[in-house]
């Protein structure tokens, strides 16, 4: 058993004739990695890492504010919180107006009072109050709503008047 013949192969092949040490290392690489005839190797930044920044460009700090450290002498303003209106109104009642004592009672006055609408089993019965003519499904149009506004506000006023 074994090897009876011979490899008629070359003599530097087989094992422990292989030079493995010399390839894959950063000597091999670095001296077969493809260059520029400039001396850059391949994807290589050829600008300057750190450009120098002008420093004229922005402006220096008191040139975003102005001074505020010398004083200023402030003008008194023309009205006290520009406001011109006058603060109290005399003579808006006289005393023709007002009602004096006796003049009312309260005792007879009615308090509490709530619009009441025609009610049909707790709920308001819309069909004895006067209605628009309805137009459509749709959604309630402005004159519709004006309508229902301005029938509140005579029922309310109705308490009063």
């Amino acid at each position: 058993m074994g090897n009876e013949f011979m490899r008629d192969a070359a003599p530097d092949l087989g094992p422990g004739t292989y030079d493995n040490h010399k390839y894959g290392t950063i000597v091999y690489d670095s001296e077969h990695t493809p260059r520029s005839r400039k001396g850059y190797g391949l994807s290589a930044r050829t600008a300057q890492r750190f450009p120098t920044l002008s420093k004229v460009v922005s402006p220096s700090p008191q040139q975003y504010q102005p001074d505020q450290s010398s004083s200023r002498t402030i003008s008194p303003g023309r009205t006290p919180f520009n406001s011109t209106s006058r603060r109290f109104r005399e003579g808006s009642h006289t005393s023709d107006q007002l009602l004096g004592p006796g003049s009312y009672s309260v005792c007879e006055t009615e308090v509490n009072r709530k619009v009441s609408w025609p009610m049909c089993f707790g709920s308001p019965d819309w069909t004895r109050l006067p209605q628009l003519d309805k137009k459509s499904l749709r959604v309630k149009l402005h004159t519709e709503k004006e309508f229902l506004k301005q029938r509140s506000r005579l029922a309310y006023l109705s308490l009063y008047y």
